[in-house]
């Protein structure tokens, strides 16, 4: 009994601690970058992302630096790399494969802590469940103490005693006083032992309550952290991609070349005479890739972030139909390359097409009595239509892709406006295999812009077109 006392009373503080455990208020929601749960999911996923959601997340990135000195001091360490990044962007767009492999691990590491938190507060909502039941408990034990002290007041005649007790304001005060009482039951002792054991389990769980919840903040923190890494490491491969866009058409331009088999491709013009002969004029364009829009960040002829840019991308889901615009014949094709990444030279091998772009379609086409040839670049690997193939408006030519120098699925096309369309199986049999048909490459084919005068050859631009 003396036992069971003494260690009733040195347990009674914490039980009072414990009994008064409140769970921490929910976040409140707050308007725009506050709202961190949606915009780390949204800036920091897998999912492409659409140029206006690019702004906003960089915006959030902005805001989430000003609350992180960790995450400022990365972005600054990473944009003062831009001189050197522009010196040597070849080598530097390599690296860009690497970092988004190392988000998207984050990225995996995020999705197992998220799951491990949600199985961790299951724990604590049956934990707190157990201790509001033990804390009820232990509230009634306490009233049962306390019918016994009154009913000992009036067989023992103990007044003074009871103007104490009934004073106290902690609990180790009650059981002192009751020491005090040398009449004690085996029942009050029955009653004083089960008080301690419902203590003792009462101070384990919360405890354990406490433990699960310092694990819950430290993933919690941890997923912040990951999340912030993952911020950094898009915003590098940005600056890179910024950095080789603003190069990359005249990187482009050094490695292009005349096409290696123009006599053979010549031949079989001259073979299939008859067939081009009957190829018709188509009298509009259709659509290249059904479904898909143009995107907004890479504009013809300027990226919105700098660079030249010769032609539209148009953005759809991988293995998407790329369509003839118009009734034709295919001068050229280029198949073999894989999914690419930003500085892969992947179609320009042996003189097969331009570098960089992948597998290709070169599509002579004659559309309201004028004479163009399209090309089609960044097309799925075993999907491009052969070289010769006679096609009509809206026949499938190949599908989309992200093959050579892309960091994502689309298809890029140019139009170049070649003159008559009676010209048609002329051209056809006698093209000199340049793949920019004349118009020049790099910075310098904007000097060779239909809308700003020139004359055929020249550059059309596709949104004046497609819209």
């Amino acid at each position: 009994m003396k036992k069971n006392r003494q260690r009733l009373m040195n347990l009674t503080v914490s039980v009072f601690m414990t009994v008064g455990f409140t769970v921490l208020p929910m976040k409140a929601e707050e308007p725009d970058y506050s709202d961190t749960a949606y915009w780390s999911g949204m800036c920091s996923g897998l999912l492409p992302l659409t140029a206006a959601e690019k702004q906003s997340c960089t915006a959030y990135m902005n805001y989430i630096s000003g609350q992180s000195d960790v995450l400022s001091q990365r972005l600054k360490d990473i944009e003062n790399q831009r001189a050197a990044i522009a010196e040597n962007v070849v080598v530097y767009a390599k690296q860009v494969r690497q970092l988004q492999m190392q988000a998207d691990s984050l990225n995996g590491s995020i999705y197992e802590l998220t799951s491990q938190i949600d199985a961790k507060q299951e724990e604590i909502d049956a934990k707190q469940a157990d201790i509001d039941l033990r804390s009820q408990q232990v509230e009634d034990a306490q009233a049962k103490i306390k019918d016994r002290i009154e009913i000992y007041q009036e067989t023992m005649r103990i007044n003074r005693f009871l103007d104490v007790i009934m004073g106290v304001k902690k609990f180790q005060d009650l059981i002192r006083v009751i020491n005090g009482i040398s009449d004690i039951t085996s029942y009050d002792e029955d009653i004083m032992g089960q008080l301690v054991v419902l203590i003792e389990q009462l101070n384990k769980d919360r405890d354990e309550l406490e433990a699960a919840k310092k694990e819950i903040e430290d993933k919690r923190q941890l997923i912040l952290d990951q999340q912030n890494e993952i911020l950094a490491l898009k915003y590098q491969a940005q600056i890179i991609e910024e950095e080789y866009r603003k190069q990359s058409a005249d990187l482009e331009a050094k490695g292009n070349v005349i096409a290696g088999d123009i006599d053979k491709i010549r031949e079989m013009m001259r073979d299939i005479t008859e067939k081009l002969n009957q190829v018709t004029a188509s009298s509009g364009w259709t659509y290249p890739v059904p479904g898909a829009g143009i995107n907004p960040e890479a504009g013809t002829w300027h990226y919105a972030s700098g660079g030249v840019h010769l032609g539209a991308d148009f953005a759809g889901g991988l293995g998407s139909a790329v369509v003839a615009v118009g009734n034709g014949v295919v001068l050229k094709s280029q198949d073999g390359c894989p999914y690419g990444e930003l500085g892969s030279t992947c179609g320009s091998q042996n003189g097969n097409g331009s570098q960089g772009g992948g597998n290709q379609v070169y599509l002579l086409t004659k559309i309201n009595g004028s004479l163009y040839a399209i090309k089609y670049l960044h097309l799925l690997a075993g999907s491009p239509i052969p070289t010769g193939s006679i096609v009509i408006a809206g026949d499938t030519i190949g599908a989309l892709g992200s093959s050579g120098n892309s960091s994502g699925p689309h298809c890029h096309m140019e139009i170049f406006f070649l003159g008559d369309g009676a010209n048609f199986t002329n051209y056809a049999q006698n093209w000199n295999g340049d793949f920019a048909f004349g118009c020049g490459w790099g910075s310098a084919a904007l000097n060779r812009l239909c809308e700003n005068g020139a004359g055929a050859p020249c550059r059309v631009k596709p949104e004046s077109i497609f819209r």
